[in-house]
């Protein structure tokens, strides 16, 4: 569980004990840190990709900033740790 977290952690590392705590006890952030490390690994894959979609690629990019805007908000909205 721990290594899934360290990709969230890796872009708000200030804030690491209020994601740990967050993720544990926190549906919707959980779903939402799940959604951004499971978009993370497929955008990583169509890059590996040998026939490069480059659409899908932008497109991938895109909900991965999104959600990543998703988690700060959370983080802000559900207060310090």
């Amino acid at each position: 569980m721990q290594e899934r977290i360290d990709s969230i952690v890796s872009m708000f590392p200030d804030q690491e004990g209020r994601i740990e705590t967050l993720f544990k006890n926190d549906a919707d952030f959980r779903e939402i840190c799940i959604d951004f490390m499971m978009c993370a690994s497929r955008l990583l894959d169509l890059k590996k990709d040998h026939f490069l979609n480059h659409e899908q690629i932008a497109e991938y990019e895109e909900m991965q900033r999104d959600l990543e805007q998703d988690i700060l908000r959370m983080i802000i909205i559900r207060g310090p740790a």
